[in-house]
C-alpha cells in the first residue's frame, strides 16, 4: 500500500457488537436474568400443590409471578442501569467519543431486557418440566408466554429510560413500586382498558384468546418502550413518534375488542365419558381422571344400584332437565387433585350427593317442622350414599333418620329409594317419604 492510499475504514458495527458481547457477559444483565428465575422459581414452588398438573393453572400463576413480582424487578435493574453513568460521571467523557449516543444506550440496554426473557424463559420451563408428567390434555399458551415476555422486556427499556432521566438513587425501588401499582391495580376496573394492562389476570378455564392477541400486546407495551428509549437516546427525538403511531393504533382495537380477545373455547364444552352405566363424564382435558373418579364414586353409585329413578349420567356441568342426569365437582388442581391423583376421595364423594340430592326451594319456610324433616331425611341419605366412616368424615352427624336407613332390609331400602329419588327435586314436603 503506498503512502498515497486511503487506509481501510474499519466496520462500524464492530465495536457496538463488542460492547453488546461484553455487556451481556458482564454487568447488572446476568444478575438481572438469575434473579427473575429464582424469584418466579421460588414462588411456583411454593405454591406447587395449587397448579402442577394442570397447564392452565401453571400458566395463569406464572403469568403472574412474571407480571407483577418479575415486571417490577426488571423495571428497578433496568432503572439502575440507566443511571450508571449518573453515578460514574462520565457523561461528559462518553459525549467526547464518537459512538453515537443511541448505540451506548441500546448496548446497555438490550442485554438487560435479554437476560430478564431468559430468566423467565428458564422458569417457564421448570414449571411445565414439572406439570408435564402429570397433566391431561391440552397444553400450555404460546400466546401467553410472548405476552409474558414483551411485557419483561418492555418493563425493562421503561426502567433504563426512567434511569437516565432521573439522577436520584432511590428512582429504582420507587419505580418498582409504582410499576406493581401500574400492573396490578387495572386487575380491580371493569372497564375493557384494562386488557391494555399486561398483567390482566385472564380466566383460561374455558377461554381462549383470539389469534392476533399476542401481536397486538407485543405490539402496545413495546411499542410504548420503544417510544421511550428512543425520546431519551436518539439526537432526532421526534423518530418516537414512529413507535408512539403504533400503539396509537393498537391501543383502540385492544380496548373496542374487550373481552371478545378472550371468547368462549368450544372444545371446554366437550365432554368424555365412561362406557356402562352409571356413565362418568369430565372435559377432555381432564379424561384420564375418569378411572379415579369412577373409583372415588363406586360407593355411591353401589347404593344406588336398581334403585329407580337413580342417575345415569355424573358430569362436571350443570346438568340438563333431565331426572336420570347429575352433577358432580370438577376436580381442581389444589383441593381435590393433587400432582395426577384424585385427594379427599371420601369429600369428593359427599359433594355429589349433595348435588344428586339439592333442592332449589328459595320460598321454602326455613324453620318449619315439615321443612326441617326433609332436611334430615335429605342429610341421612346423602350420608347413607356415602358410608357411615365416610359422613362422620364430613358434614352428616348420625341421626335417627341415618340409623333406620341403614337397618332397613335392602329390598325395602331399595323400593323407598325408589320413591325419595322421584321427589329429590320437589320442593312440597308433604311429598318427601317419612324415613
Amino acid at each position: 500500500m503506498t503512502l498515497t492510499e486511503t487506509p481501510p475504514r474499519r466496520k462500524a458495527s464492530g465495536p457496538p457488537l463488542t460492547a453488546l458481547r461484553a455487556e451481556t457477559r458482564r454487568g447488572i444483565g446476568p444478575w438481572t436474568g438469575l434473579s427473575t428465575a429464582l424469584m418466579l422459581g421460588v414462588t411456583m414452588a411454593a405454591k406447587a400443590d395449587d397448579w402442577q398438573g394442570d397447564w392452565i393453572e401453571t400458566q395463569s400463576l406464572l403469568h403472574s409471578g412474571a407480571t407483577l413480582l418479575g415486571g417490577p424487578l426488571v423495571a428497578a435493574a433496568a432503572c439502575w442501569q440507566g443511571a450508571r453513568d449518573h453515578r460514574r460521571s462520565t457523561g461528559e467523557l462518553w459525549r467526547s467519543t464518537p459512538r453515537a449516543r443511541w448505540q451506548r444506550m441500546t448496548v446497555a440496554a438490550l442485554p438487560l431486557a435479554l437476560w430478564a426473557v431468559a430468566g423467565y424463559v428458564v422458569a417457564l420451563a421448570g414449571a411445565l418440566a414439572a406439570t408435564w408428567p402429570y397433566a391431561g390434555g391440552g397444553g400450555p399458551l404460546l400466546s401467553l408466554v410472548v405476552v409474558d415476555g414483551a411485557c419483561l422486556a418492555a418493563v425493562a427499556l421503561l426502567g433504563f429510560a426512567a434511569g437516565v432521566l432521573c439522577r436520584w438513587r432511590l428512582a429504582a425501588p420507587v419505580l418498582a413500586a409504582l410499576m406493581y401499582l401500574l400492573l396490578g391495580v387495572p386487575n380491580y376496573s371493569e372497564s375493557p382498558a384494562r386488557y391494555l394492562d399486561p398483567a390482566e389476570q385472564y380466566a383460561l378455564w374455558d377461554q381462549r384468546p383470539v389469534w392476533w392477541y399476542a401481536p397486538a400486546m407485543v405490539a402496545w407495551t413495546c411499542a410504548l418502550a420503544v417510544a421511550a428509549l428512543t425520546a431519551v437516546a436518539a439526537r432526532r427525538r421526534l423518530t418516537a413518534l414512529v413507535p408512539l403511531a403504533v400503539a396509537a393504533v393498537v391501543a383502540p382495537l385492544i380496548v373496542s375488542t374487550g373481552d371478545g380477545l378472550f371468547p368462549h373455547d368450544p372444545a371446554a364444552d366437550r365432554l368424555v365419558c365412561t362406557e356402562g352405566t352409571p356413565r362418568f363424564c369430565l372435559s377432555g382435558r381432564q379424561k384420564h381422571l375418569l378411572p379415579q373418579v369412577a373409583e372415588a364414586l363406586s360407593g355411591l353409585t353401589g347404593r344406588l344400584e336398581g334403585v329407580p329413578g337413580a342417575p345415569k349420567r355424573y358430569a362436571d356441568r350443570p346438568s340438563a332437565q333431565r331426572a336420570d342426569e347429575s352433577r358432580m365437582p370438577t376436580p381442581n388442581v389444589g383441593w381435590f387433585l393433587l400432582r395426577g391423583r384424585l385427594q379427599h376421595t371420601e369429600d369428593f364423594a359427599w359433594q355429589v350427593a349433595v348435588q344428586l340430592l339439592g333442592r332449589d326451594c328459595p320460598g321454602h319456610e326455613a324453620g318449619s317442622k315439615s321443612w326441617n324433616r326433609v332436611i334430615a331425611t335429605d342429610f341421612a341419605v346423602s350420608g347413607w350414599l356415602i358410608g357411615t366412616r365416610a359422613a362422620q368424615a364430613t358434614y352428616v352427624p348420625d341421626s335417627p333418620e341415618l340409623r333406620r336407613l341403614d337397618a332397613m332390609p335392602d329390598a325395602e331400602r331399595r323400593a323407598w329409594l325408589g320413591r325419595y329419588m322421584a321427589t329429590r327435586k320437589s320442593c312440597d314436603p308433604s311429598e318427601v317419604p317419612t324415613l
